[in-house]
């Protein structure tokens, strides 16, 4: 009989562990903030890291989809400094710089200050 109780009372005490180990943390707790604020002071991705198109761009290589955006587009005329594009070519203006891509396959042809 002794054996049987001490056989169930181990397994309850397990049981109470496993399920006290698959709790949620008290969103009050030390370990809980301390994690959360380790999240916060993460280094910075890649998309949020300020883009030098002079440094991290190509001629040759394709321009990113998310500066294919007409708000990124300039007219040439409003600018001094950059040339009339040639039929199927366009000027973007990412970050202050300025970069010639063709329309028919988004290849940069030119990077300006």
């Amino acid at each position: 009989m002794n054996k049987w109780i001490s056989a169930l009372v181990f397994s309850m005490s397990g049981l109470l562990a496993t399920s006290a180990m698959a709790a949620p943390q008290d969103p009050h707790s030390k370990h809980y903030v301390h994690q959360n604020q380790a999240e916060l002071h993460q280094p910075t991705h890649a998309k949020d890291k300020k883009l030098d198109p002079s440094r991290d761009w190509r001629i040759g290589q394709t321009m990113p989809r998310q500066y294919q955006l007409s708000r990124y587009q300039v007219d040439y005329r409003a600018h001094k400094h950059i040339a009339q594009p040639k039929r199927g070519q366009q000027w973007y203006q990412v970050n202050g710089q300025y970069v010639l891509v063709s329309q028919h396959d988004h290849k940069i042809l030119k990077i300006a200050r």
